[in-house]
This record gives C-alpha cells, sequence and structure tokens, in this order.
C-alpha cells in the first residue's frame, strides 16, 4: 500500500491544486482493501491526468466480490474505508472488469485558499 500512495503522490505533485494527502490517503484505503478483502491478489493502479478541475483514480484487482460496508465501532481502527470514499470522492463507484472489478473515484481540485499581499510601499 505504501507503494501506491507513493506513486499517487508522484504522478499528482506536479500539480498544486490537488489535494495529496487526500489522494495518498484515498488510494491507501482502497489498495488495502483490495489485498484483504479481494482474495490477497494483485491490484492496478491508474492515476489519470488531471482534467477540467478534477482528477479521476482507478483501482483494479482481480476479485469479483464487491466493497462490502463492515461494522465497526468509535474504537474500531478498521471498517471506515467506503465512508471516507463517500465522505471524500462522492460519486464512487465499482464497475465490473473482465478479470475482477475497478474502483473508481474523482476528486475536485481544492480552491486555492491563499492570497497574496502587495508589496509595501516605500515613500
Amino acid at each position: 500500500m505504501s507503494r501506491a500512495r507513493a506513486f499517487a503522490g508522484r504522478a499528482y505533485a506536479p500539480f498544486p491544486w490537488i489535494d495529496h494527502e487526500v489522494v495518498k490517503l484515498l488510494v491507501s484505503e482502497t489498495a488495502t482493501n483490495a489485498v484483504l478483502h479481494a482474495g490477497g491478489g494483485g491490484f492496478d493502479l491508474i492515476c489519470h491526468s488531471p482534467m477540467g478541475g478534477s482528477i479521476q483514480i482507478e483501482l483494479h484487482d482481480r476479485s469479483r466480490i464487491e466493497p462490502l460496508r463492515r461494522p465497526h465501532t468509535v474504537w474500531d481502527s478498521h471498517g471506515r474505508g467506503l465512508e471516507l470514499l463517500d465522505l471524500l470522492a462522492p460519486g464512487w463507484s465499482v464497475v465490473p472488469t473482465l478479470t475482477g472489478k475497478g474502483l473508481i473515484f474523482s476528486l475536485e481540485a481544492k480552491p486555492c485558499t491563499e492570497t497574496v499581499s502587495p508589496p509595501p510601499t516605500t515613500r
């Protein structure tokens, strides 16, 4: 999962308007789910180039079983991956493929919140 997270971080490093921490979090969550819950097989990660203010990321695994919401308590350290997708990438989807399935999510560009003050005037 750390390799997938690092790959996504490098893929979007040239684009400062993308929230890199959210990208890495969601890639890590989806990759972990693929390894733990999709039969332990490998996965493929596709990071699409930014277009129109958003990016799309696909994670393909070798299982046809759709992700399941897992019950958890406030103290559990697992079971929140789909909740994170719902919150940070609403509209994510799962599509069947010839070899398993793909989980696809999109992220909108974060708004620029930095303001630049003009230099002080001298008299």
